[in-house]
């Protein structure tokens, strides 16, 4: 399994997954559309975080419990981003949530998130930099790379702190320095609190737990600083990663970087679709629809079967205009004809159901609206844990969406599929894990 890591000024874990493929073919093209290049991957994780700690030495850890807007944005709420940095170049940020682009809430508990950066003996003063902001167009934010966008806002806003005019808005500032990048981002975005907080070594690097409101009004901050010697670091305990499904073993974590994969995919073209693998994701391209009202292409993971698993899969559609589109996951799958269907719409719906030689169909849940399912061009993951008596449970985003008993097929390969009844339409499977109950 290849692996590669991305040390950042812009940091980025590019993720995907799967398939092997025919398509049934369609009937003349409604309209054509170019394509705009394909944007990085969200996050799959809802809270980034980056900690500027490299080697041995001092540290600064700052720790938010809450941070309390003043006034909730209507809609999907805000998007929260924290920097902590130093002027001689030490930079930690986080980002929430990371894989959508803002949370309904007023209250931000941070406490399990601490940021730290390295001190240098010469280091005399940091700033936490907390920027809440109201996405009203998402698309330049997931065009950009939203790990990216983190990055280089915490990395403009420490060049800033070195050596820009402390009068300045940050915000403001850091998008002026970046030479039209941030632009089409900071013209989508509404500001709903900006605050600043500067913090001195002579006092103790403001170790007691403080509040601060910011300027805007907007928001405010609980925070508390601390100091860690060089002698007092080492000390500390190094986490044991905990495995995520305890009792499996992961047996798929496939990512596509630079369009390679360690296992054979389906990749091919006519005038209706384009399957290929591409830096970061199979994508399934509807072209044109004949013969038929819709368009469809599927894919599957060849040579491999499953049986008690849990399947994880990000998904997303690019087109956010995109005619009745369906897409999602054929588990448990045997063949073309014979497979378990977990489908979303970008409407916000889900269906499951069994289908056998592709015509006797068992409808475990027709469609159906669920609040967990981002509707239009947003990402999805999508997670079905399948037993081999056939229970099986559906979630999207972390959430249930169903439990389900269907003992036709209980073991299988696993499927991508793309359907819409407009084109183009561009389906993309960014990250595949699977794991198998250990024995």
């Amino acid at each position: 399994m290849k692996r590669r890591v991305v040390l950042w000024v812009l940091v980025g874990v590019l993720w995907v997954a799967l398939s092997g493929c025919r398509t049934l073919d369609s009937a003349a093209s409604s309209r054509s559309r170019t394509l705009s290049p394909t944007p990085p991957p969200t996050p799959s994780v809802e809270l980034l975080k980056v900690n500027g700690v490299v080697g041995e030495g001092a540290r600064l850890r700052v720790t938010l419990p809450t941070v309390k807007l003043r006034h909730v944005p209507p809609d999907d709420g805000v998007q929260l981003l924290v920097v902590l940095a130093a002027p001689d170049g030490a930079y930690a940020y986080l980002l929430f949530p990371a894989n959508r682009a803002g949370d309904p809430r007023d209250l931000f508990e941070l406490t399990a998130h601490p940021l730290e950066i390295a001190l240098q003996p010469e280091t005399k003063r940091a700033a936490l930099w907390v920027l809440a902001v109201r996405n009203r167009d998402y698309t330049p934010a997931e065009r950009f790379g939203v790990d990216a966008l983190a990055a280089s806002l915490a990395y403009g806003f420490q060049q800033w702190l070195a050596g820009g005019n402390p009068e300045d808005d940050p915000l403001a500032a850091v998008v002026s320095a970046s030479e039209g990048a941030l632009y089409a981002w900071f013209a989508n975005v509404d500001v709903v609190g900006q605050a600043l907080v500067t913090l001195h070594a002579e006092n103790n690097w403001g170790a007691k737990l403080s509040s601060h409101t910011s300027a805007d009004g907007g928001l405010n901050v609980i925070y508390t600083a601390q100091y860690l010697s060089a002698e007092e670091a080492a000390q500390l305990p190094t986490a044991t990663p905990q495995p995520e499904h305890p009792g499996y073993v992961l047996r798929v974590d496939e990512d596509f970087v630079g369009g390679q994969s360690d296992y054979t995919w389906f990749q091919g073209q006519d005038s209706t679709y384009i399957n290929q693998l591409t830096d970061g994701a199979y994508e399934i391209r509807l072209l044109e629809i004949q013969q038929r009202d819709f368009a469809l292409s599927w894919g599957s993971l060849e040579g491999l079967s499953f049986e008690n698993y849990i399947l994880e899969a990000r998904v997303r559609l690019v087109e956010d205009d995109v005619q009745d589109a369906r897409y999602g996951i054929w588990f448990n799958y045997q063949d073309d004809y014979n497979f378990v269907y977990f489908g979303i719409s970008n409407s916000g719906e889900y269906r499951a159901a069994v289908i056998r030689e592709n015509k006797r169909r068992v409808e475990l849940q027709d469609w159906t609206p669920h609040p967990a399912i981002r509707s239009g061009a947003a990402v999805n993951t999508l997670t079905v844990e399948s037993h081999a008596n056939g229970d099986i449970t559906l979630s999207a985003n972390g959430e249930v969406l169903g439990t389900f008993n269907d003992a036709t097929f209980t073991r299988g390969s696993v499927a991508f599929f793309c359907y819409a009844k407009s084109t183009p339409t561009t389906c993309r499977l960014e990250r595949l894990r699977i794991w198998e109950q250990a024995e």
